[in-house]
């Protein structure tokens, strides 16, 4: 019960709580040998935030002076890995890179993300 009471507190308006979606790019080889991409739009709640500096500081060298936003969310985002690229997070207009994802220990279930935008409003 601790997750859903936390999630309704995340998905307050007053506190920053949307609705939002994300893209998931994966990468596959073709029979023929051929790097094949696919992509699918995700829905996910959450709480979406300006990252704050110390949360700007764990970034990538090249993505600290970018736009970020912070987000908790129930939903598994992903900085990338194997056949997976970056998640896409979709956010007022805009699309944010996925740089940093990490299983919110605290609290089971959730992902805290920070994600840097790619693609302008």
């Amino acid at each position: 019960m601790m997750g859903m009471d936390l999630l309704d507190i995340l998905m307050d308006p007053d506190m920053g709580g949307t609705a939002f979606v994300y893209e998931r790019v994966t990468e596959t080889v073709s029979a023929k040998g051929r790097a094949e991409t696919s992509s699918a739009l995700l829905p996910a709640d959450g709480n979406i935030q300006p990252a704050p500096g110390k949360e700007r500081e764990l970034l990538p060298e090249g993505d600290r002076a970018k736009e970020s936003i912070l987000i908790f969310t129930p939903a598994e985002l992903s900085a990338g890995g194997g056949s997976i690229q970056a998640d896409l997070v979709h956010y007022r207009g805009g699309k944010y890179r996925v740089a940093t994802a990490e299983a919110w220990r605290e609290h089971a279930g959730f992902t805290k993300a920070v994600a840097v935008l790619e693609v302008q409003p």
